[in-house]
């Protein structure tokens, strides 16, 4: 039996902080979902005072409704956190968010990879965000087959590109498609992967 190619980890996921991230989301989650509940209950009071004589349950589906949807956000946004990532096994690239997505490399029917720009913004003293007028180019590729498309960003969540052993090794992949685009995106891989500033261009 023929052996199973090795799996490869892309770095486009946090690579450090995850735990702290994980927990500080937990801590704020907590005390918004309280928070909502206390307004979903006060809004639940107002309406049942509009009303005249309305349902005493009010307030209490209302404050429960508010709190539900604070957790259902929380929850995506921690599973996004915990779930990020992406690998190559041989010519199969599979990249993990909230859902799980992957293409075999050889089948694919176009491949595309630029440079996407990301401005960043901060925070002002008012409390309001504001453009710092940095940006970040973050290289995505691409990859459309029959039964859909993928894309991953060659950063991690820390804004780091990822290490050039694993663009050589997407490269390598992206070798075995026959198809209009994947000659380009491999030997643009390379050339990052031997100088970073090759992005820029």
């Amino acid at each position: 039996m023929q052996p199973s190619a090795p799996r490869i980890p892309l770095s486009v996921g946090y690579q450090s902080g995850r735990t702290g991230r994980v927990v500080s989301l937990l801590v704020l989650g907590v005390i918004l979902t309280v928070a909502c509940g206390c307004v979903g209950a006060f809004l639940g009071t107002g309406l049942n005072a509009a009303a005249g004589d309305g349902n005493p349950a009010v307030p209490a589906l209302v404050a429960l409704l508010s709190a539900a949807l604070v957790m259902l956000l929380v929850g995506l946004l921690v599973t996004s956190i915990v779930r990020a990532g992406a690998w190559l096994e041989g010519t199969r690239l599979t990249v993990v968010g909230l859902t799980t997505r992957s293409v075999d490399l050889r089948a694919a029917r176009s491949v595309s990879l630029h440079a996407a720009a990301v401005a960043h913004t901060g925070v002002s003293s008012d409390g309001s965000l504001v453009a710092t007028g940095a940006v970040t180019r973050t290289p995505v590729l691409t990859v459309t087959t029959d039964t859909g498309t993928v894309k991953l960003g060659l950063r991690s969540r820390e804004s780091l590109l990822i290490p050039p052993p694993e663009m050589y090794a997407l490269a390598a992949a992206l070798d075995t498609a026959r198809c209009p685009g994947a000659p380009e995106a491999s030997a643009w891989l390379r050339a990052m992967a031997a100088d970073p500033r090759t992005m820029l261009l």
